[in-house]
């Protein structure tokens, strides 16, 4: 579907180099999420073609790609965090954002109101019953397709020697001596862990592995298994005694032919 969205991928672009040139130290990480944002937006694109949904559907759910992470600059310059959890909700902050700065001035009413409340959404733990289809579907894309980049970015960085940016791992610790749980309990059931739960590293690596569980469309899936970032996230830990059976449910269900 040859929808083009090249004028808003400007408007975001200068608004991201605008928001990194205030930060005086580390820009790596708002780095990380510019770069992020294009390869979920492709991701998006990618679901899209396969599901083939309406037009305005379809551009209001690539404006929410592009769109989902605009508040991670300014959460960035605030707290020099991404944890939602003690800095501020980048979903609620991002329509904010896109509202000051009329991001979505020229585009329709309806997909402009469409995406903004999908990137209000991409960012829960679970979302609400019984949403509008239309809104179902656009959150759903954003919420795999920011997944499924988020495996890519986690893999390249805990794939190299540490120290881990902190900004990237969540401040959490990487001590392989803590562990939740909670989360060992949802991998275990098969279902994803909280970003809440997690006290270690490890922990992180093990949630990201239960992403597979919440992928909610076929390319999502067959994506998720053949990238291999998840493989290579879960079998880090899967020696560890304490993640063993939980990692082994994981990585059944990650083989190719499951």
């Amino acid at each position: 579907m040859d929808i083009n969205i090249d004028k808003n991928i400007d408007t975001f672009e200068a608004y991201a180099e605008a928001r990194m040139a205030e930060e005086k130290g580390d820009v790596s990480p708002m780095l990380l999420k510019k770069r992020h944002t294009m390869r979920v937006l492709a991701n998006a694109r990618n679901i899209i073609e396969a599901e083939r949904p309406p037009l305005p559907l379809a551009r209001a759910t690539l404006l929410a790609a592009l769109y989902h992470d605009v508040a991670r600059f300014e959460q960035y310059l605030r707290y020099k965090s991404f944890r939602d959890a003690q800095t501020c909700n980048h979903g609620l902050l991002g329509i904010k954002i896109i509202k000051k700065e009329q991001m979505l001035a020229g585009e329709n009413k309806n997909v402009a109101g469409l995406a903004m409340a999908a990137i209000g959404l991409h960012n829960r733990f679970a979302l609400p019953a019984a949403l509008a289809p239309s809104l179902l579907f656009a959150a759903n894309v954003v919420r795999d397709a920011d997944k499924l980049d988020i495996l890519r970015v986690m893999d390249e960085h805990l794939g190299g020697p540490g120290p881990h940016n902190p900004a990237v791992v969540l401040s959490l610790p990487d001590d392989p001596l803590l562990h939740s749980e909670k989360a060992l309990s949802a991998a275990l059931s098969g279902h994803v862990a909280s970003y809440s739960d997690l006290k270690s590293v490890n922990d992180f690596r093990l949630l990201l592995g239960t992403w597979f569980y919440e992928m909610h469309f076929e390319t999502s899936r067959k994506r998720f298994r053949e990238d291999g970032h998840a493989l290579k996230l879960v079998s880090h830990i899967s020696q560890n005694p304490v993640y063993a059976r939980a990692c082994a449910g994981i990585l059944r269900d990650l083989a190719p032919n499951s």
